[in-house]
């Protein structure tokens, strides 16, 4: 038996190395394994990775703001979030300024529509070293800005962004400012340029009946008078902002008026009333559901009207009626409705209290969401990752 013949291979001769034929130089030979020990999701082109914050939750952004520089830009970039804003929908925002117990001082976000459960509900903002944790008064809340102002130090007024943790702080009221005076915060979509509106009586001699409309255009130095306002404003302190106007309730003896203030041009307008008896009836405004909201109360009920053409009187309907909701000897005033969830039910505060109505339903049910203090006041908010320096021009104050 013979064996098979070994086959002889024959030895192959390379080239010497050309240029081409190199290695790479010790940057990319670094560069490639550093990639290697980065995480893939790092690795994506930046397009990609911005598609993907387009379509994460809010809290998730926060975080992902602290994970690297290249994020950082990217949810620092003005085009895109602005973009994000406006694919932002509303949740609340919850002040606890106690001093009984500052461990729970602070400011929460609570969205009601993700599951139950702590960290998928509440959001604990970091404190604003810029900003006081007591005492302060949050004026109104527009477009993931906020605007507050500071009961302890009176005339201070800030704008903040809490989510991001910017702010600035505006200038000093030029006067002493007498209780009881009305305020608002808004944005005119004319020029581009956010508002803080005070209506107060001051030392000066007005009359009663009288109220001057100071108006302070944020990133400018000064307050401007616009004239006086003789409507009779009523016990809602605060502006419900709206398509471009802040809105207040007025009312003498049986009459009851909307007073709707164009944060463009600076006028005061009256809106029409919704086609029900008003009379002596309480009052109030909200925004619910993108629109200007009248609600009213009845007895232990609450009569929810909603102006779905904004100006048009025929537009008024009636939303719903929340069946005894409200407690004998409560004060009207301690009533704020928020907002409706997704299933429908409606939000609001009672005495420093959350509580949830059902519609067709008599009553109305406690909120209690672990990680937020009993006993807050509510706001309606979109939280954002806008840059104060991109949104307002021409600051007077360091961001």
């Amino acid at each position: 038996m013979t064996s098979p013949a070994m086959k002889k291979i024959k030895p192959k001769h390379t080239s010497p190395p050309t240029n081409s034929d190199a290695e790479p130089p010790k940057q990319k030979d670094e560069q490639e394994e550093g990639n290697e020990k980065k995480p893939y999701i790092l690795q994506l082109p930046n397009h990609i990775t911005v598609e993907i914050f387009g379509k994460i939750p809010i809290k998730a952004l926060i975080q992902c703001r602290c994970v690297c520089k290249s994020w950082r830009r990217s949810l620092s970039d003005p085009q895109f979030t602005k973009y994000l804003l406006s694919q932002t929908p509303d949740c609340l925002l919850l002040q606890n300024s106690s001093t009984r117990n500052p461990n729970t001082a602070g400011l929460f976000l609570v969205d009601l529509d993700k599951p139950s459960g702590k960290n998928d509900v509440v959001i604990r903002l970091p404190k604003d070293p810029n900003v006081p944790n007591f005492g302060v008064q949050i004026v109104g809340s527009c477009n993931g800005f906020l605007c507050v102002y500071d009961r302890l130090n009176s005339g201070r007024f800030y704008i903040s962004n809490p989510v991001i943790g910017e702010s600035i702080t505006l200038p000093r009221f030029p006067k002493d400012i007498a209780f009881p005076f009305l305020y608002g915060f808004g944005f005119s979509p004319v020029d581009g340029v956010y508002k803080l509106v005070v209506v107060a009586s001051t030392s000066n001699g007005l009359k009663s009946n009288e109220w001057e409309v100071m108006v302070l255009t944020v990133g400018t130095g000064s307050w401007r008078n616009v004239g006086n306002s003789v409507y009779p404003f009523g016990y809602q302190s605060y502006g419900v902002y709206h398509d471009g106007f802040l809105h207040w309730i007025a009312r003498s003896d049986n009459s009851v008026l909307i007073c709707a203030f164009d944060v463009g041009s600076e006028c005061f307008q009256e809106l029409p009333l919704p086609p029900c008896s008003l009379g002596k009836r309480l009052v109030s405004l909200a925004a619910l559901r993108g629109c200007l909201s009248v609600y009213v109360l009845s007895m232990s009920d609450i009569n929810v009207w909603v102006m779905k053409d904004y100006g048009v009187k025929e537009s008024w309907a009636e939303e719903l009626v929340m069946q005894q909701v409200i407690g004998y000897g409560t004060s009207f005033s301690a009533t704020q409705l928020l907002k409706f969830t997704k299933k429908g039910q409606v939000v609001f505060s009672l005495k420093y209290k959350l509580r949830v109505y059902t519609p067709g339903k008599k009553g109305s049910a406690a909120v209690e969401v672990d990680g937020i203090p009993s006993m807050v006041e509510a706001f309606v908010h979109i939280p954002s990752v806008v840059s104060l320096k991109d949104a307002i021009m021409d600051l007077s104050s360091e961001i």
